[in-house]
């Protein structure tokens, strides 16, 4: 069964039929903002962290799958009937509509042919604003003059991803909306950046800030009443559950086109009012959108292949590298698999990813390996999931305060034992410093000085020495690595067994480690880690 195909001069994956049985995903964002959407509009966004910055609510693994998401409908206010862009969630039957999904780099775009409507809904975050841009496009191709409203629909987030899921008695108490000039405001009353906004390009017909209002009593986003009934009920309050619907009413004369535009974002109602007056100049979006074109352009120039393989070019051209920038962009934790409840970044993945892109984010990849450097214990061993802003000196990161009592854990207790190792973690992390050096040319990297995450500080070079060193130490009976917790298979807990696969990687990281050390001289060291 094939479901959709590669566009190649467009860096698109094309989704020809979206009935997929499981979600086909796509980031959007290349700097402090992200959002993770499906082939249907299906997802969440997010600011900095998916953890405790979360802009919109997401239910994993639940049914019907992959929701809420952001939505736009559309109705014919003629008879009633109405439909969404991205077919889900109102689900039209696909024998009577024609749905396309296509997944571009850091942009996704809807589009659906239903009734003589032409719509496309694409959704992207500018390189420069953090601000997520849903702009909408409707042709009327029917032959006869249309009377049609718009509606837009996401469900804002608590921020934190523990609020959105347990402690109702607290939380729904703890964030209230508002609705002024176009603009809705979502205030987390006990954050001390807490808000969100949602606006548009166009004065509004109607809204409903209040998701219980828009949705309706034993309903869904399949129904939402305030669509079905082709009224907005004006709803905002103290307390909740809150959502950014706005409307706009339509006359499209045959041939006619519209086009509009929400942005939703965080920040105050002033904020919104900024960005919207920036974006409401639609050759802006139209700007905004080339840059993002520009800046993975940019990045895929730096490596092209050419082989008799066309899958192999569209792989390695595109999308693995495509994959890696956004795994080293936003972690591995916002998917939905991971959907963000877990600590920022995982030592390994992080190690492993790095190694991918020093040649078209060599900024990016600086800045994790320094976290990861600074998560290394004195001992020689990786946090296996940590903060970075733990043990970052200049961090303007806040942690999240619960509006209810939770004890905040100091940053000691966040640093484990041994038991709870994973052996393998911080011996990726050589070959990912070596790649990067060379690649950069940045020589001083490897004395470089970074403290630990227990306490003191050490070079580069000594970070990696211990790391080996660590190894060393923890071998079995065999003179093989131990497996400790885990190795790469997080699912095996060795218990102390050994571990072929550690004592392979040990020897792949000195093999790193002494190519650097033999282009600095640092004979001793050569002779000791070649023994």
């Amino acid at each position: 069964m094939q479901y959709g195909h590669f566009d190649n001069e467009k860096r698109e994956y094309v989704i020809d039929r979206v009935d997929l049985p499981t979600s086909w995903t796509n980031y959007l964002g290349v700097k402090d903002m992200c959002a993770v959407v499906n082939h249907t509009a299906g997802g969440y966004l997010f600011y900095k962290s998916p953890e405790y910055h979360r802009i919109t609510r997401f239910r994993g693994n639940a049914v019907p799958m992959d929701r809420p998401g952001h939505y736009v409908y559309v109705r014919d206010d003629e008879t009633g009937e109405f439909w969404s862009i991205s077919w889900q969630p109102v689900g039209k039957p696909l024998d009577q509509a024609k749905y396309t999904c296509r997944h571009g780099l850091s942009y996704t775009t809807y589009s659906c042919d239903y009734q003589g409507i032409e719509a496309e809904q694409t959704l992207f975050i500018p390189a420069d604003d953090p601000v997520e841009l849903w702009d909408v496009k409707l042709k009327n191709q029917s032959g006869r003059k249309r009377k049609l409203s718009v509606y837009s629909y996401c469900e804002l987030s608590f921020h934190h991803i523990e609020m959105d899921n347990k402690n109702f008695q607290m939380s729904l108490y703890a964030a209230g909306s508002t609705y002024e000039d176009g603009i809705i405001e979502h205030d987390l009353f006990y954050e001390e950046f807490g808000y969100q906004y949602f606006t548009s390009d166009f004065d509004p017909d109607g809204f409903d800030c209040l998701r219980d209002k828009f949705i309706g009593l034993y309903r869904t986003e399949d129904n939402p009443a305030a669509v079905e009934r082709g009224e907005m009920s004006g709803s905002f309050e103290k307390g909740g559950n809150h959502c950014g619907a706005l409307k706009k009413c339509l006359e499209l004369e045959p041939g006619e086109e519209s086009r509009l535009i929400f942005l939703l974002g965080e920040g105050k109602r002033e904020d919104g009012r900024a960005m919207r007056a920036k974006y409401a100049d639609h050759n802006a979006v139209d700007q905004a959108y080339s840059d993002l074109n520009a800046f993975w352009d940019n990045k895929c120039n730096r490596l092209q292949i050419d082989t008799p393989d066309e899958g192999m070019n569209t792989l390695i051209n595109t999308w693995t590298l495509y994959q890696a920038e956004i795994n080293v962009m936003f972690s591995r934790f916002a998917s939905f698999i991971e959907v963000g409840g877990r600590t920022g970044l995982g030592y390994r993945d992080t190690a492993q990813d790095a190694m991918t892109v020093p040649h078209s984010n060599p900024e990016k990849c600086r800045q994790r390996l320094v976290e990861l450097l600074r998560g290394l214990v004195s001992a020689g061993y990786g946090l296996h999931l940590f903060q970075p802003e733990w043990f970052d000196p200049d961090t303007e990161v806040k942690p999240f305060k619960s509006p209810t009592v939770v004890p905040t854990p100091k940053v000691s207790d966040m640093i484990h034992g041994l038991e709870d190792t994973c052996s393998d973690d911080a011996l990726w992390l050589i070959a990912s410093i070596v790649e990067y050096v060379k690649e950069t040319g940045e020589y001083g990297f490897f004395d470089e000085v970074i403290t630990y995450a227990d306490g003191g500080s050490g070079t580069v070079y000594e970070h990696m020495k211990k790391i080996l060193d660590f190894s060393a130490e923890q071998i079995g009976a065999h003179g093989v690595c131990k497996g400790l917790r885990a190795d790469w298979n997080d699912c095996l807990n060795l218990g102390g067994g050994e571990s072929a696969l550690v004592s392979f990687l040990h020897y792949w990281a000195i093999d790193n480690f002494l190519e650097a050390a033999s282009w600095l001289g640092r004979e001793d060291d050569v002779k000791h880690y070649t023994d």
